[in-house]
């Protein structure tokens, strides 16, 4: 009896100090891949996308048209807030008709650098997976749009071709994510390369014992010179476990911040101190970054 009473209380103790995987919230910002010279940028609009009506329906095609017209005025508006730029659109809200007129002749008749032609729209519910939840199958649908654009210099000879696609879940019937927005986001996917954007990584945390648990509370608030004063004297200390989880989350904070090659450096320096997969992960993913 004593024998499976201490058993109970060793077992208790072991899930008490495992504890729960603790996580970072690190948005990590990226500059354009692609710019624009602010200084003689103006880019012509041009839908050139007809749909075919031997193959679609006329209501069909009416719905289509509004949400492709959605992806090119999202598309509009974007390219306006980039430096710089100027952007003149040809595109009918009301008909959606194409444009055939040459690239060089829209170019020089409206005086622009680029000229951007709005090509192919497909959108529509798509089958995700399907799931049984206990006895009874489960079908999940996905609101799908794709968008293909092509920017041509005022020559009409050089040009880049940007696909852009999205999806959102729904049902069946489209219930969900309208079928406007997600062909917006799709328009705005294409212009990817020449936009800033955003990627929020989830970092785990070391949070064994308190002192590493009382890091973990300030970089979960923010508070990043808090969690500094705490894990930077960890580093250097005896005791090589400590140090390595110390400086890999010392290594978040400085992501956090935004100072890559710091973050780096730091996870390095956790691996030399204590090979360790949170630091090896680290390393990885701050190299692409």
């Amino acid at each position: 009896m004593k024998l499976i009473k201490l058993i109970c209380i060793f077992f208790v103790a072991c899930l008490t100090s495992c504890g729960v995987t603790q996580y970072a919230t690190v948005p990590v910002d990226y500059a354009p891949k692609l710019v624009f010279n602010p200084d003689t940028t103006h880019i012509l609009l041009v839908n050139r996308l007809a749909f075919d009506s031997t193959k679609i329906s006329k209501k069909r095609i009416a719905i289509l048209k509004a949400a492709a017209y959605s992806a090119v005025s999202g598309i509009e508006k974007q390219l306006k807030q980039l430096p710089g730029v100027k952007v003149t659109s040809l595109v009918d809200s009301a008909s959606f008709a194409a444009n055939t007129d040459s690239i060089k002749q829209l170019a020089a008749d409206n005086k622009t650098n680029y000229v951007l032609t709005f090509n192919t729209f497909n959108a529509g519910v798509v089958l995700d997976n399907v799931q049984y939840e206990g006895n009874t199958q489960v079908a999940y649908y996905n609101m799908k749009a794709k968008v293909g654009l092509t920017l041509y210099e005022s020559n009409g000879i050089y040009f880049k071709k940007l696909t852009g696609t999205a999806e959102e879940p729904t049902d069946s019937r489209g219930n969900g994510v309208s079928l406007f927005t997600t062909a917006h986001d799709a328009g705005l996917d294409a212009l990817k390369d020449y936009l800033p954007y955003t990627i929020t990584n989830y970092r785990p945390l070391n949070s064994q014992g308190a002192v590493l648990q009382q890091s973990v509370a300030q970089i979960q608030k923010g508070r990043f010179d808090l969690a500094f004063k705490i894990l930077n004297p960890l580093i250097d200390g005896p005791d090589p476990k400590m140090a390595s989880r110390a400086a890999y989350n010392l290594a978040v904070v400085y992501e956090a911040q935004g100072d890559i090659d710091e973050a780096l450096e730091l996870a390095k320096l956790s691996n030399q101190k204590q090979a360790n997969d949170y630091a090896t992960v680290l390393i990885a993913a701050l190299i692409k970054e």
